[in-house]
């Protein structure tokens, strides 16, 4: 018979260990004495190890319980874990990546989160998210191949090296399956809109020698529009939860002149509605409803598949591998581009229009120029202000295309020694294709044509958009080599036993390239921007740990390791932890480990990030005499103090340094026959952490970032640039309780309870040695506090769980700013009006099992239709945090199972 692998004795113990979902613990697993026990290698370590539980904190996450949770993908799953601060789902439809999705736990970013898939690195997303932070995209891993999904809740810059810092995500695959399954899963919404399909064939067979499992899996999921969600009043823009939305300002009107509210050409009710655009009594203005042409979440097509081999060459050596491939087709729409590109002057009698580039014409007679919008204007600079209904919603067709391939060998020396290496090779191909653009050149063009030229406002015909659109694309790839090898064993005896070991060392190879088309390169779209760049890099890495036994109930776990990048130079990351066990229930266990991360590869190598952005002009804001967030009559003052739209820049910086830091970790763990209960307390510190400044942010702090701020004549924001830095420090403290317990309940079954929560102590960072210290929890956006509970009742062939995630109270996104415009005016100020609510969502599923080999389960996902808390700070649609929050409401699932 061929040698069991790693992962399938990993496996085998976690799955009889384990009580595992985002808010499970595991169960601490101890050998009896004199029994033999195989050793596994759980994340956090490379020693093989005979309990699952280590000094470093693990939370496990098994496939059957996460499908009882009713999860449908492993996204959905690990933004569940309380530890989850924050994520980047599909909702994001407008940012630069709307077909992936991330996770950051401990608050640390995606990008400083690391995801493996079976202890292996995977190739990062080649778009950065937010044009700046390159990722690791979770949405097309595959769930039906998962086994577990083990999550460290701690650094692991000595095990694994950088990206480790708020924790890792360790992805488990199935192996050595047997047999053929069929699985066929449909849900839908109770509100109508994002139903969703997906199907699954496994099918592995074995031999004397081997074993091949492939499984397959295709997902589709149905376009969720905002008015299919008229029930959370997010159909329109005026929110009916928010005091601070608002519909757009960019309908049909003129803007600018001496008196800045101009009434030149403006458009009556009666046009202003004929013209296809929304007349908003109460600002006598020619708005839009952008809203009615929005996605919540896009429309899309997923096929993955994942391969894995074990052939027995020698008695004590296997040739192992993996080939997985995925493609994915997302399409995701937002409303038409609103236009504020071409400026007027009026002089006397003549009349130039301009833009930006170079482009001018001066039109002789203003009564007939530009259709006649201004034949009684003042003398003065103006700009028309448009949304451009006729060319019907800008959207973006996303494919994405997945590659990874392992092939290696696993052995063994003797019976206590066992080895490990592989090549790797992952490659990720993202083409993007937009629609219902034009460039700016072209739209000036058509405006300025003939002796007068037209007016904006003229309804475009079918054959004005034709031959004005613009179909701007974008082809960017990533690729990923890797080689690397580990031993592990017994490296002496003490007298309380063996000291283990582990060694390796790997050598890695990444480049990425993102180049969009021309005119998207220049600048030259109108109402979209762009993020290329191209770069690579190779480092080298040899790690090392010792486990020591100083006595029967004390060990001592060292680890170390050298990671040497060839843009960045070297680094040594230290580890040691403590595990005391003065009884067999008792674990108490502390970590200390030094951690660091390299610049995220587009902050060095990428070009400048042209994008857009609305903010609130807080300095001009005040200057007006208006207050911000709240509605005015006048338009300008109404624009800057709610909807200013600009243009941003976010350019890379070669001269960044690597980040450096800690992170900490003290607890204790309790396994009963019925009863388990973990608590840690954690705290990680990253100096020189590199991010940018949020154009939101600048705008709002503007003496602290006035230089990064240009502004126009009159003293208004026209375009903020920001340039990826190093700033000062980032610090997060919090604590982490699971309580799990098991009653037997005879002739009804059992009945298991898991509570698990995490708790945010301390969240602050400086921008730099001399800026006051930053409190997140006070600034807005970051609950304190997350908590799961889930009930699990068995009896007989029958389960059923009930699942409940909790979300804190928390400060608005902009709490912060609106506190301090308060204090500015000398106004009073009602933290609790600017706050957004608690939240709690349930699910309940519940399966029967007629066989072996067949099994039909069926749910509800967010049993009472919650819908987004709304953050009355928040004066952009949605007006909810899409990282917490989704507008999904009640959703029902059947699926069905049969094994063969």
């Amino acid at each position: 018979m061929m040698m069991q692998s790693v992962v399938s004795r990993s496996v085998k113990v976690a799955m009889l260990g384990t009580l595992a979902s985002a808010a499970f613990m595991s169960n601490v697993a101890y050998a009896e004495e004199g029994a033999d026990v195989e050793r596994i290698e759980v994340t956090g370590s490379r020693i093989k190890r005979t309990d699952m539980e280590t000094a470093t904190p693990v939370t496990v996450l098994d496939a059957s319980d996460m499908a009882k949770q009713g999860f449908t993908n492993v996204q959905d799953a690990l933004q569940s874990l309380t530890s989850t601060t924050g994520a980047m789902t599909t909702q994001s439809v407008h940012g630069f990546t709307p077909a992936a999705s991330s996770i950051s736990l401990r608050g640390a970013g995606a990008n400083r989160t690391l995801t493996l898939i079976n202890g292996k690195r995977l190739n990062q997303y080649p778009k950065p998210a937010g044009g700046t932070d390159n990722f690791v995209d979770t949405a097309n891993l595959p769930m039906e191949a998962v086994a577990r999904i083990e999550v460290l809740q701690s650094g692991g810059s000595a095990i694994y090296g950088a990206d480790a810092v708020g924790g890792v995500i360790n992805i488990i695959l199935k192996r050595d399956f047997e047999g053929v399954a069929l699985k066929y899963r449909h849900g839908d919404t109770t509100e109508g809109g994002g139903a969703n399909d997906r199907i699954a064939l496994s099918i592995g067979s074995s031999s004397e020698r081997g074993n091949v499992s492939t499984f397959l899996e295709f997902t589709d999921n149905e376009q969720l529009k905002a008015t299919d969600r008229a029930n959370f009043g997010l159909d329109t823009d005026k929110v009916p939860y928010s005091d601070f939305s608002a519909y757009s300002s960019y309908g049909a009107r003129i803007a600018g002149g001496p008196s800045g509210n101009t009434t030149a050409g403006s458009l009556s009710e009666a046009e202003c509605t004929a013209g296809g655009f929304l007349w908003i009594p109460e600002r006598n203005l020619c708005g839009f409803d952008r809203s009615k042409w929005r996605d919540l979440e896009p429309e899309n097509r997923r096929f993955i598949s994942s391969t894995n081999f074990t052939y027995e060459l020698a008695e004590d050596i296997n040739f192992v591998g993996r080939l997985d491939f995925a493609e994915a087709k997302s399409t995701t729409r937002i409303e038409p581009m609103g236009i504020a590109d071409y400026d007027v002057n009026v002089s006397g009698d003549q009349v130039t229009l301009s833009a930006a580039g170079g482009l001018s014409k001066t039109f002789a007679d203003k009564a007939t120029a530009l259709g006649g919008d201004f034949a009684g204007a003042e003398d003065g600079d103006y700009w028309y202000v448009r949304r451009l209904h006729e060319f019907g919603n800008r959207m973006g067709e996303t494919k994405t295309r997945n590659y990874f391939f392992t092939a290696g060998l696993e052995g063994a020396i003797g019976y206590d020694y066992s080895w490990d290496a592989s090549i790797n090779y992952g490659r990720t191909d993202v083409d993007v294709l937009r629609g219902g653009y034009a460039t700016r050149r072209d739209m000036f063009d058509y405006l300025a044509e003939g002796d007068d030229g037209r007016s904006l406002f003229d309804p475009f015909t079918k054959e004005n958009v034709a031959d004005l659109s613009y179909t701007p694309f974008e082809k960017a790839q990533s690729t990923q080599k890797n080689v690397q090898a580990n031993l592990t064993g017994p490296a002496f005896q003490l007298p309380a036993g063996e000291a283990m070991f582990a060694v390796g060392a790997e050598y890695t190879e990444q480049d990425y390239e993102s180049a969009a088309d021309s005119e998207t390169q220049k600048g030259n779209i109108l109402t979209t921007g762009g993020s290329s760049g191209q770069g690579e890099r190779s480092y080298w890495a040899t790690y090392a740990e010792l486990s020591l036994p100083v006595v029967d109930t004390l060990t001592v776990d060292l680890a170390l390791r050298y990671d040497r990048y060839e843009d960045f130079g070297g680094n040594l990351s230290p580890q040691i932890a403590v595990e005391y066990r003065p009884m067999d229930e008792l674990l108490v266990r502390g970590s200390w480990s030094k951690v660091f991360r390299a610049p995220d590869m587009h902050r060095v190598y990428g070009d400048p990030t042209n994008g857009f952005t609305s903010v609130i002009d807080f300095k001009r804001c005040g200057e007006l005499g208006g207050t911000p967030g709240e509605a005015n009559p006048d338009d300008t003052i109404n624009e800057v103090c709610n909807e200013l739209h600009i243009d941003t820049t976010t350019g890379a910086n070669k001269d960044l340094d690597a980040e450096e830091g800690y992170t900490a970790n003290i607890g204790a763990v309790w396994g009963g026959d019925n009863l388990n209960m973990s608590f840690d307390l954690w705290e990680w510190k990253l100096d020189d952490m590199v991010s940018d400044i949020s154009a939101s942010k600048a705008a709002r702090e503007y003496e602290t970032y006035e230089n990064m701020i240009t502004r126009d004549e009159d003293g208004t924001i026209t375009h903020i640039n920001a340039t990826a830095q190093n700033l000062a420090y980032q610090k997060v403290r919090g604590m982490d309780l699971t309580v799990g317990y098991n009653w037997d309940l005879a002739d009804l079954g059992e009945l298991k309870l898991n509570v698990g929560g995490t708790y945010l102590l301390k969240s602050e960072g400086q921008t730099d040695p001399t800026a006051p210290i930053d409190d997140d929890l006070e600034d807005g956006g970051l609950p304190q506090y997350r908590a799961n509970m889930t009930v699990g009742w068995f009896y007989q062939e029958f389960e059923a769980t009930l699942a409940a995630y909790h979300i804190a109270r928390l400060h608005g996104i902009y709490y912060n700013s609106f506190k301090e415009s308060a204090e500015q005016a000398g106004e009073s100020f009602d933290g609790k009006a600017h706050e957004t609510a608690s939240s709690t969502k349930w699910n309940l599923t519940g399966a029967y099992h007629f066989s072996d080999s067949f099994t039909v389960k069926a749910g509800i996902v967010n049993l009472f239709d919650k819908g987004p808390n709304f953050d009355p700070t928040y004066t952009s649609w949605p007006h909810y945090q899409r990282g917490l929050y989704n507008a999904r409401g009640r959703e029902w699932f059947v699926e069905g199972e049969i094994q063969f």
